[in-house]
């Protein structure tokens, strides 16, 4: 075969799996620099396995043609050689910090790109394509599919998966690379074999990524529990302070009951008991903000909202809760709630000028529960909205680890097919700009 297609086919290869690389390692939406040098090293790790040396008279090199319909490679060897080969260059390239999670997202690369691949080769012989057809247009097709991958979540939820961790994660990550690499080494590479045991291989496909999704809930789950817990520990002592605190003072609203009832009694003259009524009422009365904390029916969410008063007022600024919804009865986990509304307070902190005041308000609509937070801000228009929402935006002058709060809370809402809602409102003649969300 010439040289040239040959070379295409490694080149087609190499940028299918750039993409897969990308999508799952890739942390930031800007490109970087050295992006560009991904695709040749991939590419050259794709011609090695193709590359043979035959010893005659001289030894020579020459390009391996056969046994390339489906995979990079056509041999046990070629695999290992290519798997090992994209792991370290994904660990060099990418610089995740744990080993665990480069080798799941590895896996995960090899399990989408494979996957994509196979699934496109019987396609395309399902409506008559041999030869070249599976050669080129399975490889092509692969290509724009695992691109236009880059146009939902996909690969966003993915990468939040890998980076769970947890032996779980490994084996959803692992399995389907492990299935068809198995399965196409064991029909000696020949694509016409494999596209024969189709049906097989389909119904074992199925069956692991069934297996698959019951491991990813039970997954998840795990994982909500843990955070529930971690948050318990964590803010249900704050709300038990707050509780203290108010019981601390039943002791002088006894006193002060009793003495009114005294003054009451010993006033000669009813402008006199007002007098002293109103004299010894002063400064006994709960403030609007603990109210609506000791009301509000999570006290995992109502305890990360005192500790979020708390530190507003250490930095000047106020906060005023309205919290009517009732967050226990929302599809949504409080786990989530406590993501949610912490991202948006500490957005809204930063960015509030000593001295202002910032308002949160949670209400039900209709079947669903709106949160609103409220900031003084120039300003916004509805582009400048949903751009904060990118992955990685920002706009801190300090961007490492940057730009990643409101893009979760976008994730969130799409998970629970709820909305963003974002406007500008004038607040006693100053502009404030609110962020919320619209769940379930």
């Amino acid at each position: 075969m010439n040289v040239m297609l040959i070379l295409a086919q490694s080149g087609l290869d190499a940028g299918a799996l750039a993409v897969c690389c990308e999508g799952i390692f890739h942390k930031k939406p800007e490109a970087r620099g050295k992006d560009i040098l991904l695709f040749p090293v991939l590419f050259a790790l794709c011609v090695v396995p193709r590359v043979n040396f035959i010893a005659n008279e001289r030894v020579y090199a020459a390009f391996s043609a056969f046994g390339y319909e489906i995979a990079p490679v056509n041999s046990i060897a070629g695999w290992l050689f290519l798997f090992f080969s994209v792991l370290l260059l994904n660990s060099i390239f990418f610089k995740w910090e744990n080993n665990g999670d480069v080798l799941s997202g590895t896996m995960a690369v090899f399990s989408l790109y494979l996957l994509v691949r196979c699934v496109c080769a019987a396609v395309l012989a399902a409506f008559g394509g041999t030869g070249g057809w599976l050669l080129f247009g399975g490889r092509i097709l692969t290509l724009l599919l695992v691109s236009l991958l880059f146009c939902t979540p996909f690969y966003g939820e993915l990468q939040q998966l890998v980076l769970t961790g947890g032996i779980t994660v490994w084996i959803v990550s692992s399995d389907i690379a492990v299935l068809l690499m198995g399965a196409v080494t064991v029909v000696s590479f020949r694509a016409e074999r494999f596209l024969s045991h189709a049906g097989l291989i389909t119904g074992l496909v199925l069956a692991v990524l069934l297996f698959n999704s019951i491991l990813l809930i039970f997954h998840r789950r795990r994982l909500q529990e843990r955070k529930k817990i971690h948050m318990i520990e964590q803010y249900v002592p704050i709300v038990e302070e707050l509780i203290s605190q108010v019981r601390a003072r039943q002791h002088e609203f006894q006193n002060r009951m009793l003495a009114i009832e005294a003054a009451v009694a010993s006033a000669d003259t009813l402008a006199e008991a007002q007098r002293e009524v109103a004299a010894l009422t002063g400064g006994i009365a709960i403030n609007s903000n603990d109210r609506e904390l000791l009301s509000c029916d999570s006290k995992i969410i109502a305890g990360m909202l005192f500790g979020k008063i708390k530190q507003a007022e250490a930095a000047g600024i106020r906060i005023e809760l309205q919290l009517q919804g009732l967050f226990k009865k929302s599809a949504v986990p409080e786990t989530e709630w406590v993501e949610v509304i912490g991202i948006f307070l500490d957005n809204a902190i930063e960015a509030s000028p000593k001295g202002s005041t910032i308002y949160i308000t949670g209400r039900k609509k209709g079947a669903q529960m709106e949160l609103l937070v409220s900031n003084p801000a120039p300003p916004m228009s509805n582009t400048e909205f949903m751009a904060l929402f990118g992955k990685g935006y920002t706009t801190k002058s300090s961007r490492e680890g940057r730009g990643y709060g409101l893009y979760n809370i976008l994730r969130i809402s799409e998970r629970y097919h709820g909305k963003i809602v974002t406007h500008n409102e004038a607040v006693l003649e100053e502009n404030y700009v609110v962020f919320g969300v619209l769940l379930p």
